[in-house]
């Protein structure tokens, strides 16, 4: 017993599901740019390893703002780095707790990064996806700039996938999407999850 403790410590994070460890590796091998130091907002791909389920991750429903060119639709938390005040990793601990109550440094190992990448709406803007692990299953509490939140599982993403119909600005538009509970999760957040799925071998 003494030396399975021992050895449990030399581990970097024995915390961790052997799934949530292995993603981390495989991000940690793909050479990443430095476009992540200057970025204008960031979200957070907050997984849990569901036992008997597998790997999920919180999405968010955002309230419906007037002014807000994401009001209403699904995501992943985060939001605006408020720039000269805080680095991205900051803002992203900030912004996670603000809209999801979860404190990143005391129950998230950050796993790593995917692609800096520009919301259709907000094409000038850049923003940096980071994964994090999640020790323990959070309890949510939503912030004022979210309406709901739910757990998707990513193995079933892919037989969800579909052409939707939205509408921006009164126009309607037909878009690649995922729809998990009757919710269409389109737009920049269905690319971060595209670019995800395959590093966890999961087949679109």
């Amino acid at each position: 017993m003494k030396q399975q403790l021992q050895c449990a410590r030399l581990l970097p994070h024995p915390d961790l599901s052997p799934n949530l460890l292995n993603l981390k590796n495989k991000l940690g091998s793909i050479n990443r740019s430095n476009d992540g130091d200057h970025v204008e907002a960031v979200v957070a791909i907050l997984l849990w390893d569901e036992l008997g389920r597998g790997l999920q991750t919180l999405l968010v429903q955002r309230a419906e703002r007037e002014g807000d060119p994401w009001s209403g639709q699904i995501g992943l938390p985060g939001g605006r780095v408020k720039q000269g005040a805080e680095t991205p990793r900051t803002a992203l601990h900030r912004e996670v707790d603000e809209e999801v109550g979860i404190k990143l440094e005391e129950v998230g190992v950050e796993l790593g990064s995917l692609s800096v990448g520009h919301p259709m709406r907000r094409m000038e803007m850049r923003v940096q996806p980071w994964v994090y692990g999640l020790r323990i299953m959070p309890r949510i509490s939503i912030g004022s700039e979210i309406a709901s939140s739910f757990w998707a599982n990513l193995a079933h993403l892919p037989s969800t996938k579909k052409m939707s119909e939205i509408t921006i600005r009164n126009q309607p538009w037909s878009v690649e999407s995922f729809v998990v509970e009757g919710k269409i999760v389109w737009g920049f957040t269905y690319r971060v999850l595209t670019e995800l799925l395959p590093i966890l071998e999961i087949p679109l």
